[in-house]
């Protein structure tokens, strides 16, 4: 007997405004998504873009049509959860207000948990109405935000029911299909998780950051972000390297998402986003901790290994690059070259600068105790002419300097009436930034190397922030005794019908990336082998039929034993000691 399962596609066409489009969508042509980290390598740390697409019928979801759906626009926020058919809607009591806090009764326990996704519906007050996600308070109440201010308490019959987000994302295509009778008005649409975001946006607006965990430093990542470029939520690990100076190389700016993956590389950890848009931190302490959600036991419909000498790793070569910082705030990191900065009356100028090694100005640096004060005559001059010539009218000028990692912002104003010149009275350009500088000078490796039947494979891993030698060789040793030699049939991913049970259903809609499950499958040898789900793809067909793969990594490669971490007190064959 099969499980039958409901999906619902949404769209925010205002803001808290979410449009239900299910009844549009063609289910003929069916529903994709995946999200997650590709790959099981030691480098594979960070999500891909997730994705989801699908087709839905009707001119008013054609861009360009006169009768488009208002807020059906690219970047509006679009999301796709399913129930289970036998997650039926419970009972709801009462449902409060206090600010924008709703807090919900249920007539009987309702077995949920924090950051479980609820659908309220029947309430008088539609505000009230929707998916949340909710805060369990207890067995019989949970919490969740509510927009606008509805009358308190709800009115109607109320009810609430788990549903399971597997989409957050933002429309990113929605392409119509050409012809009058085939296409029957179809568009087919394509949306992005937030990764993409992290991917696009580029990281400079940052100060250095000085002795901050990998969780510290993603933070101040996402925190420099745009609001719309930000994961819609995080849950971070607590960080458990503490990295001496980051962001210092930064230069005129980078992909978020790369130092993103710097600091997961640095730290030995992962960061991925879930189903809902939660971007997530697993550290090398947190990660692979706990129980397998379930057991595959031979109910697999496909899958596929990776016993290949191409997985293996016998030599780690880990690199650490210790800064070297100026003592005073003194050392001038950037200065005018070439062809003096002039500014016209009344006008201002905006500058983006980077900072450069005074004693090399090809190599760009980082800067720490930037003085933002400039101050005339010595940091900037001010002249009416660019020989130099005239009296000094440097007073004319205001200069507001914001300093980031390696970069820095100077908006310069002339209050004065004629064109100022910022130069020497000898001619000579002057517009000059001071600070510490930070350097990059003496790079250092380490290695862990073993012999093996099949030979050398070498990798070789940048740890960019880590400023600890001690933990980089332990690093390399790790990664080493890990790879060299995993077995003779590792999973590289398992695909099932989810329609064949509940419980595979359940798998279905509630796993995600970070989650461990166990395999027995008697061709490849495996006995309840514990591996971590690193991506998740669906595929809904009519029904919907839903197909789902989990791409895989073996959970031992991040068993270490910690003494006194609950869950890894035990040191056992397929755990070694971590650091």
């Amino acid at each position: 007997m099969g499980a039958a399962c409901e999906l619902t596609v949404e769209v925010e066409t205002a803001t808290d405004t979410w449009t239900d489009i299910t009844a549009d969508t063609v289910a003929a042509d069916g529903l994709s998504i995946e999200f997650g980290i590709a790959g099981d390598k030691p480098l594979d740390v960070v999500s891909s873009t997730g994705q989801c697409q699908f087709t839905v019928t009707g001119t008013k979801y054609s861009p360009s049509h006169a009768d488009v759906l208002s807020g059906w626009t690219f970047g509006a926020p679009i999301r796709v959860h399913m129930a289970r058919a036998s997650d039926t809607a419970i009972s709801v009591s009462s449902i409060t207000r206090s600010s924008s806090t709703a807090t919900v009764t249920t007539g009987s326990s309702h077995g949920w948990s924090t950051g479980n996704w609820v659908t309220i519906a029947g309430a008088g007050e539609s505000q009230y109405n929707g998916t949340f996600k909710i805060t369990k308070t207890g067995a019989t109440t949970f919490t969740y935000a509510v927009p606008g201010t509805p009358s308190t308490p709800a009115s109607g019959t109320k009810t609430a029911r788990i549903v399971y987000m597997r989409h957050y994302g933002k429309l990113r295509a929605a392409n119509p299909v050409p012809g009058r009778y085939e296409s029957m008005n179809k568009v087919r649409v394509v949306s992005y998780d937030g990764v993409r975001d992290l991917a696009e946006a580029k990281l400079r607006s940052i100060a250095v950051q000085v002795n901050k965990t990998e969780s510290e430093l993603l933070t101040a990542v996402c925190d420099a972000l745009p609001a719309n470029a930000q994961p819609v939520a995080r849950d971070f690990a607590t960080g458990v390297e503490t990295m001496p100076y980051s962001f210092d190389e930064l230069g005129t700016g980078a992909q978020a998402l790369a130092v993103i993956r710097d600091i997961a590389v640095s730290a030995y950890g992962v960061v991925f986003m879930q189903g809902d848009g939660t971007l997530v931190l697993q550290s090398r302490k947190t990660r692979a901790t706990g129980a397998s959600a379930f057991t595959f036991n031979e109910t697999m419909h496909g899958l596929t290994t990776n016993a290949s000498v191409d997985e293996l790793v016998n030599n780690v070569r880990t690199t650490i690059s210790p800064r070297l910082v100026d003592s005073a705030a003194t050392t001038v990191v950037y200065a005018t070259t070439g062809t003096a900065v002039s500014v016209g009356a009344g006008k201002t100028l905006t500058m983006q600068v980077a900072y450069r090694d005074p004693d090399d100005t090809k190599t760009l640096i980082g800067a720490t105790a930037v003085v933002t004060t400039l101050v005339a005559n010595t940091d900037y001059g001010g002249r009416p002419n660019e020989n130099g010539s005239g009296s000094d009218v440097s007073s004319d000028l205001a200069i507001v300097c914001t300093a980031y990692a390696s970069t820095a912002q100077l908006a310069i104003t002339n209050n004065g009436s004629a064109t100022v010149y910022l130069v020497t009275s000898g001619g000579v350009p002057l517009l000059q930034i001071r600070g510490k500088g930070i350097y990059q000078r003496s790079p250092q490796q380490f290695e862990a190397l073993s012999t093996q039947p099949y030979g050398d494979k070498a990798l070789t891993i940048d740890l960019r922030y880590m400023g600890s030698a001690s933990n980089a060789q332990d690093y390399a040793d790790t990664v080493e005794e890990n790879y060299n030699d995993r077995g003779t049939a590792m999973l590289d991913s398992i695909e099932f019908l989810a329609a064949d049970s509940d419980d595979l259903l359940l798998q279905a809609l509630a796993r995600e990336p970070g989650d461990m499950i166990s395999i027995t499958e008697t061709q490849i040898g495996a006995s309840t082998l514990l591996m971590v789900i690193q991506s998740v793809a669906l595929e809904v067909g009519a029904g919907p039929w839903i197909t789902c793969r989990f791409g895989l990594a073996p959970a031992s490669t991040w068993q270490m034993w910690l003494l006194g971490t609950t869950g890894r007190t035990e040191l056992g064959e397929s755990t070694i000691l971590g650091w």
